[in-house]
């Protein structure tokens, strides 16, 4: 799943998530199914981006 990828309502709500768990909540409530590296990047913390709050996997580039 890609952060460009979702719609501006969707965006705004990974943007307002505070912890992981959160933006697992959002992607089940939302249909997606994620990756084994995008739970790894949610589960082990903000990701590894410079730009994105979440990481590459979960909503990065």
């Amino acid at each position: 799943m890609k952060f460009d990828d979702l719609t501006p309502e969707q965006q705004e709500k990974a943007r307002a998530a505070k912890t992981p768990e959160e933006i697992l909540a959002l992607a089940r409530e939302e249909g997606y199914e994620l990756s084994d590296e995008e739970l790894e990047t949610v589960s082990g913390g903000w990701g590894h981006c410079s730009q994105e709050k979440y990481g590459c996997g979960m909503v990065g580039h």
